[in-house]
């Protein structure tokens, strides 16, 4: 059932240790239809298990930044991603969720990011 599947899913982010779950949580029942909610999650679950999303996202023929908060500091795959020349984000404060723990961070590690790929266009 839908909606006991997003109800377990908000209960599970709410009592997360990490330090933006229970601001993520917060919100899941006004933002989210209760039947995308699954979906979406396995997709993403299947992509980045068996889908070789890092080599997608590596590959992709743009400026990249891979975003995480400082509790995921210890993540495996960020040497390889910086090896591929993607930016690497680190925001202070929060956790898997850094746009509800640390926006202000965020957003301006955006803006920089932005900023310097308009940069190196306009000089390339």
């Amino acid at each position: 059932d839908d909606e006991i599947f997003l109800d377990r899913f908000i209960e599970r982010a709410a009592s997360a240790a990490d330090i933006s779950s229970p601001q993520y949580a917060a919100g899941l029942d006004k933002n989210l239809r209760a039947g995308v909610v699954a979906p979406i999650l396995r997709s993403m679950v299947e992509l980045s298990d068996h889908g070789r999303l890092l080599e997608i996202f590596t590959n992709l023929p743009m400026p990249k930044m891979f975003v995480f908060g400082e509790e995921n500091r210890a993540l495996p795959y960020l040497g390889q991603l910086g090896q591929a020349g993607v930016r690497i984000a680190e925001i202070a404060q929060s956790g898997h969720f850094p746009m509800y723990a640390n926006p202000p961070a965020l957003w301006q590690v955006i803006a920089n990011f932005i900023e310097d790929v308009e940069k190196e266009q306009d000089h390339g």
